[in-house]
Formats: C-alpha cells, structure tokens, sequence
C-alpha cells in the first residue's frame, strides 16, 4: 500500500518522525516491525536526531560541491561515497541461543558524501596500488620465466626456482604498492579528506559516538546514485536534488 498523507492506521504518518524514516510505502515501514510501540520509536528517532551532527547528514549529499576536496577550487559532485556509520544508541537486547545480549549497534545509517571524479580517482588509486604493483611484478616473472635463457637459468638452480622467484616478486610487489599507497597518500591529503572522518561532520559524528562499520582506510563504497529510502536519507525539504 502506498504510503498516504495521513494514514488513520498509523499515530506517526504525517509527523517529522515519518519523514525521518522517509520510507516509500507504509508496508515498508519499520514501525512495528521489530515489536515496537509507535511511542518506543519516536523516543528512539528522538534520540537519533541528537546524535546527529549540526545541521544534519543530508548536508553531505544535497551540496553539488565536493565535500572531499579541501580547497578551492572544489569539484563537482560525479557520484556519491557512501559510509555506513553506527552507534550503540538506542539500547537493543540481541537475542541468541541461549542468553540475550546487549546488540553492539543500536542505529545504522548510510552517511552519503558528494564527491568529484578526481577525489574518488584518487580513493581508488590508493586502494588499489598494492594489488596492482604485485600483479604488475607477478607478469613481469612470467614474462621473463618464458625467455628460454633466462628459464634455463632458473631450471639449473631448481625445479621449484621459478615458482619461488614467482611468489617473491609477489610479496615484493605488494610492499612497493603499500609504499606508493602511503606516499600517494600523503600528496593527496593536502588537497583533500583522504581519510572523510576528518571531515568536520564526520568528525562531529564520531565525537557523539558514531563509528564506520568498516575498518581501514577502505571504509566508502562508491555510487553514481544516491539512496533515496530509510533512515539517513530524507532531504530537509521536498525538493529533488538528483
């Protein structure tokens, strides 16, 4: 059932909590979902709308502007960077097999972040050096495995020479591209967030007690759309912004 202006079924519709959970359809909703009074939910949405950083998350994603580039001139938005960011508020009893626990998360919303095709270019490059440069010298051994000097070479020290010398430029490999990922990193951080968490809303979240699902420096993944249903999603007015 589409999602009605004032449904009579339900005490939220209508309300600022209805927008906060910006679902499509009343039967999509949450609202009873896990067991939970209509009152319970707006005590738990009232206590997300605390937890959120000034001026909200959707400022992140409405800005055409970049918000991983540092300085100007900033980039166009190309796409958005979604990070999924948790609290441990409101308290929840994760049921197991034999006892009950308190849940590690209590919330969890996609936190989405404008960004340019040159900044998520350069997120990229970083992810991806080491796998690059090993593979780079991985081919580099097979090409020259199948030099026949250079493989007879190999074959008088031992059958298992090349196979050895193989799985060494590997692992040299990934410590050059874990070297190139470092220094590329700190050339990049000059002119932008390369770590987002330093960003000041995200600095403000992680001061009210949020923290990225994800650990390490991967924690975004990249879309060319943007989220439009659930909780974190909603605009602050009804005008489209895609």
């Amino acid at each position: 059932m589409e999602k009605l202006p004032n449904n009579p079924n339900c005490p939220l519709s209508g309300t600022r909590y209805c927008a906060l959970l910006n679902m499509r359809t009343c039967s999509e909703c949450t609202v009873g979902g896990n067991g939970d009074t209509p009152e319970q939910v707006m005590r738990d949405l009232d206590l997300y709308e605390q937890l959120l950083p000034e001026g909200g998350i959707a400022q992140l994603f409405v800005t055409l502007r970049c918000q991983f580039c540092k300085h100007e001139p900033v980039g166009q938005r190309n796409g958005y960077a979604i990070l999924y960011m948790a609290h441990p508020e409101p308290k929840r009893i994760q049921r197991k097999l034999f006892k009950n626990s308190a849940a590690p998360f209590g919330t969890i919303i996609p936190v989405q972040i404008s960004i340019c095709k040159e900044c998520r270019k350069k997120l990229l490059m970083l992810d991806y050096a080491p796998t690059l440069v090993a593979v780079l010298f991985g081919l580099i051994m097979v090409v020259l495995s199948l030099i026949r000097d250079t493989r007879t070479a190999m074959l008088e020290i031992s059958t298992w020479f090349p196979f050895v010398l193989w799985a060494a430029s590997i692992v040299i490999g990934i410590f050059l591209g874990k070297a190139l990922s470092g220094a590329l990193e700190k050339k990049f951080a000059g002119s932008m967030y390369v770590d987002i968490l330093r960003h000041p809303v995200l600095r403000e979240m992680t001061d009210k007690g949020w923290e990225p699902i994800r650990s390490g420096r991967s924690r975004v993944v990249f879309s060319k759309s943007r989220r439009v249903v659930g909780l974190g999603t909603a605009v602050p007015s009804d005008e489209d912004i895609d």
